[in-house]
């Protein structure tokens, strides 16, 4: 059997397996095409987006700042809409996380959706029309925004895709000998993950989350049912 075949049944019985011992995972990547993380808070999208971006753990740095940010500045309705977050001044966030890019990286990118309207529909207008594999023109390729973040973005506006981050290449080069360029390596994983049945976001979830053991795993997959 050539090589290329014995690894596309080798990835597709991994994901498969994964996914079958923890279903929530392909639902949770449902509600991800569909933007309905944080019950479809374009807001707290791009917080996330933004905290992300800097390399940190997601579990444990990520979506606890993400919540808190919620709880001080939406709950409060200090911040509502777009315009709100592209406004405010980066230093009102250092309760959140002193982090002076994160900041700017969220308010860059609220700026650069408000052109295509405010709220989810911003968001998923944008991904639907967002310049890929030249990225590097499209509006949202904003001062902080890397590939693997606008990648990031654009799941969460609807396109089925995968992030190019050094998690989701390992992963897949226990099954083939991957691309070096991050746009020929993220639409090889589409490629692949279509040929083993599977959505490019389910490989590419399954990919961070295959990382962990099976204790971690379990409470992480709890925790993506709340946003």
């Amino acid at each position: 059997m050539p090589r290329s075949t014995c690894s596309c049944e080798e990835l597709k019985k991994f994901l498969r397996r994964f996914s079958e011992r923890f279903p929530q995972i392909l639902d949770f990547c449902t509600k991800v095409l569909e933007s309905k993380r944080y019950n479809g808070n374009v807001i707290l999208m791009i917080v996330d987006a933004g905290m992300t971006s800097n390399g940190v753990n997601y579990f444990s740095v990520v979506i606890p700042r993400v919540l808190k940010f919620r709880e001080r500045f939406l709950l409060t309705e200090e911040i509502s809409g777009l315009e709100d977050l592209a406004s405010r001044d980066i230093g009102d966030f250092f309760e959140i996380w002193k982090n002076k890019r994160c900041w700017e990286v969220v308010k860059e990118v609220s700026k650069a959706l408000l052109e295509f309207g405010d709220g989810v529909k911003a968001l998923r207008d944008w991904a639907s029309s967002s310049s890929f594999p030249s990225w590097r023109d499209d509006p949202l390729a904003v001062r902080g925004v890397g590939i693997n973040t606008f990648q990031y973005l654009r799941m969460m506006g609807g396109v089925d895709t995968v992030m190019p981050d050094r998690i989701v290449r390992s992963f897949l080069s226990k099954f083939y000998k991957i691309p070096d360029d991050p746009v020929e390596f993220i639409l090889f994983a589409e490629r692949k993950a279509k040929e083993a049945g599977f959505r490019a976001v389910d490989l590419c979830w399954i990919a961070w989350l295959s990382k962990y053991d099976e204790e971690r795993l379990r409470k992480y997959s709890d925790i993506l049912q709340i946003i």
